[in-house]
């Protein structure tokens, strides 16, 4: 755990004394927890995690945690031959049959 925490923090100061952005990856466990010491997630300003099965085209990328803004929005990708594209219109295709007074209005 000491050599995860030191290795975080040498990462933090690189990425702050630099001002450049770190991404560091991890992998998420059966239970959907974040994998390895809580001490990575707390240093970090943003968790993002990505979301999709491999038969289907679409995939979620959904913030777990940011430190500046909300956590509210997802967005969606669509999986082709070249590789991931914004998937730039979901609301024509998940909401298909609900019109825009309907989305508007709180439930």
């Amino acid at each position: 755990m000491s050599q995860v925490r030191e290795s975080a923090a040498l990462l933090l100061r690189v990425a702050k004394t630099r001002g450049i952005p770190i991404f560091v990856v991890g992998h998420v466990t059966k239970d959907g927890m974040i994998a390895g010491p809580k001490v990575i997630e707390h240093m970090v300003d943003t968790v993002l995690q990505f979301e999709g099965e491999a038969h289907y085209a679409y995939r979620i990328l959904r913030a777990l945690k940011n430190r500046f803004g909300s956590t509210n929005e997802i967005g969606i990708f669509e999986m082709h031959d070249t590789g991931l594209r914004e998937f730039s219109i979901p609301r024509k295709y998940f909401f298909r049959n609900v019109t825009t007074a309907h989305l508007a209005q709180p439930s």
